[in-house]
């Protein structure tokens, strides 16, 4: 479309069409109206030419008339009389004159109206006819839209912020280099130039940790594209901008063109105060287009797939990185639980079930095992062989187990003999100490117990003596609260009548409240005697409890050989206590994992849990409908 001039025309050729009708139309209207003046002048002028022949017939005849009658009467009459004949015959002559003077003035303007007649232009034509255009407004090209600058000065100024990056190169480099990274993901991770990052908000453990070059790279140019993208200015514009539903709008797009193609075109309105601002939006749609034809996508739509593509390879990679580390430690912890299991000699817990459930028992009691105690010792045959193919331990007789009872060579092979032949060689003197302990712990027990039951005696007494006290004062209690209520009757009776006769105090039989009272307190006594009676007895249980703890003799000699089998075997039970830990200890036996001393835990900040619980591929989701919907605002 080539623009237009009238509403009712289709395009610039009907416009031209209708002023060349125009045109003509008026010329013609100009030429009848000029012929028609002229004609209708002329007849007028005829129309007097007309009256001044009568008028000039008319003066002859009276003239005449006047002159004939003037004769005879100048014969025959008086002198006076004759003069007024005269006069009239001289106002014939009069009108004779006037109407030869109208004839020669008209014809003469009969004249010069026929010679205006004739040179009327009739000549009227157009030999060209030309389009010259007017800029009335300029579109501005804008994030892949555009909008309209009006030149008139018609519409009103609207302020605009725009913020312009100073490396527009820079950033599309980096743009580049990351999407070239988050193409490809390495197997394994190089390590020419790790970076350290602080991670003291994560957790006071671990303050620092290495990133290597895949990472590394990927977080150094997401750094350097934030920080391009923060380094801009902000540029505030005012200019006259058309609203798309406003009437100029509307006059724009129906009368104007953009396509002018060989016609000359007349700059009428100044537009030098606008036309820098203008020259700020030209260059960032340029830097637009060249971002566009590098990455060949709009560019609000490459940098929601690039935040997309950027959390999908984040997320995947850092599962991976967990999900493949937890594999390789569980993997390490399983070789090296395997290596610490060579240095035991691990038995099935099936075939020494006895054996091994003695010395779970075991209290290494001196005063029940010095006489029958027997060291725990367990049969070669029953030893298991570590299956490398099927992970499982193989006896002798084929059955198998995945957790044996494990004991470690050098005790068992090395220091449990040793610290068996050494106690056998002073036995006698220890057990002349034993007994010499025993006797000494005896008695003092003996000695605790009187003194204890002694206590507890007096106790008893005491709050039994206390219990009667109470029910004394409180039968006490009500028999006064009684009489005080039967002295409160009788006075109000005495103010009410004001006689003597009601001074008399009755008696009033309270055996039932009495009783009440009783049982009631009487239960609450009770309660606090049942509790000072379980007080007692728990601190009598706690008692026998100190006292069978100090009555204990160990056995020292089976203690020392013994004491970590029972140990072994105790831990086998006792595995739903462990913390989850020491659970990991399991894969090399229940003893490790128990007794194990283990370095404290990372501390380890709740920021960094709620961090790795961030999706980030819902995140930038989110992102992307939430600018999704300001651009539809």
């Amino acid at each position: 479309m080539q623009g237009k001039v009238f509403s009712e025309s289709r395009d610039i050729h009907q416009d031209q069409a209708r002023i060349l009708f125009d045109y003509y139309r008026k010329a013609a209207e100009k030429i009848v109206k000029e012929e028609t003046e002229l004609e209708k002048s002329i007849g007028i002028a005829k129309s007097e030419i007309e009256l001044a022949g009568k008028a000039k017939i008319k003066g002859i005849i009276i003239t005449s008339a006047f002159a004939a009658a003037a004769l005879a009467l100048w014969i025959l009459t008086s002198e006076i009389f004759l003069l007024a004949l005269g006069l009239g015959a001289i106002w014939g002559v009069v009108i004779l004159i006037k109407a030869n003077k109208s004839k020669n003035e008209n014809e003469i303007k009969i004249q010069g109206f026929e010679e205006a007649h004739r040179d009327i232009r009739r000549d009227y034509s157009v030999r060209k006819l030309g389009i010259v255009y007017v800029p009335v407004a300029t579109k501005v090209p804008f994030e892949g839209k555009s909008f309209i600058v009006d030149h008139t000065g018609q519409i009103g100024d609207s302020d605009f912020k725009m913020s312009v990056v100073h490396k527009p190169q820079d950033l599309l480099d980096s743009l580049t280099n990351l999407e070239d990274a988050i193409k490809e993901v390495p197997l394994v991770e190089e390590a020419t130039s790790p970076e350290e990052i602080d991670t003291s908000d994560y957790s006071t453990s671990i303050q620092r940790i290495k990133l290597y070059d895949y990472m590394g790279g990927i977080d150094r140019q997401v750094r350097n594209i934030r920080y391009l993208l923060n380094d801009n200015d902000t540029v505030a514009l005012s200019l006259p901008v058309v609203l798309p539903e406003s009437k100029t709008a509307g006059f724009i797009r129906e009368f104007s063109t953009d396509d002018t193609g060989d016609k000359p075109v007349v700059n009428v309105f100044n537009i030098d105060n606008f036309r820098e601002k203008l020259d700020s939006f030209y260059s960032l749609n340029d830097m637009r287009k060249s971002f566009e034809k590098s990455t060949n996508e709009n560019q609000v739509e490459y940098f929601k797939k690039l935040i997309g593509r950027l959390a999908e390879s984040v997320q995947i990679l850092s599962k991976t990185k967990l999900s493949s580390t937890g594999k390789i430690v569980d993997y390490a912890n399983m070789i090296l639980s395997t290596v610490l299991k060579a240095s035991f000699n691990q038995y099935s817990p099936a075939l020494e079930a006895e054996e091994i459930e003695r010395i779970r028992s075991a209290s290494f009691d001196y005063q029940d095992s010095v006489d029958d105690y027997t060291p725990f010792m367990l049969k070669s045959s029953s030893k298991v062989k570590y299956d490398l193919f099927s992970t499982a331990w193989i006896a002798e007789d084929q059955s198998r187990t995945s957790m044996p009872f494990g004991m470690h060579q050098i005790q068992e092979e090395v220091l449990a003999p040793v610290i068996q032949n050494l106690m056998a060689e002073n036995r006698v003197e220890r057990l002349k100490i034993y007994n010499g302990i025993k006797d000494q712990k005896i008695d003092y027990l003996n000695q605790w117990h009187r003194d204890t039951e002694d206590f507890y005696g007096r106790n008893r007494a005491e709050a039994a003596d206390i219990t009667n006290r109470m029910r004394e004062s409180y039968a006490d209690y009500i028999r006064c609260l009684n009489t005080y209520k039967a002295l409160q009757e009788t006075q109000v009776k005495m103010q009410k009548t004001r006689s003597l006769d009601a001074a008399e105090v009755q008696q009033q039989n309270k055996d039932a409240e009495m009783i009440a009272g009783f049982e009631l307190q009487a239960q609450q006594f009770y309660q606090k005697q049942e509790e000072f009676a379980d007080y007692m007895d728990r601190l009598k249980e706690n008692i026998d409890e100190k006292a069978a703890q100090f009555g204990y003799i160990p056995y020292y000699e089976a203690a020392l050989r013994d004491k970590e089998y029972r140990d072994m075997a105790q831990s086998a039970e006792q595995l739903q206590e462990l913390d989850p830990r020491r659970k990991k200890l399991l894969a090399v036996n229940p003893y490790v994992a128990k007794f194990a001393k283990l370095p404290p835990p990372p501390n380890v900040e709740q920021k960094m849990y709620d961090d790795f619980a961030i999706d980030l591929l819902k995140e930038a989701a989110a992102a992307e409908a939430s600018e999704t919907g300001k651009g539809d605002n």
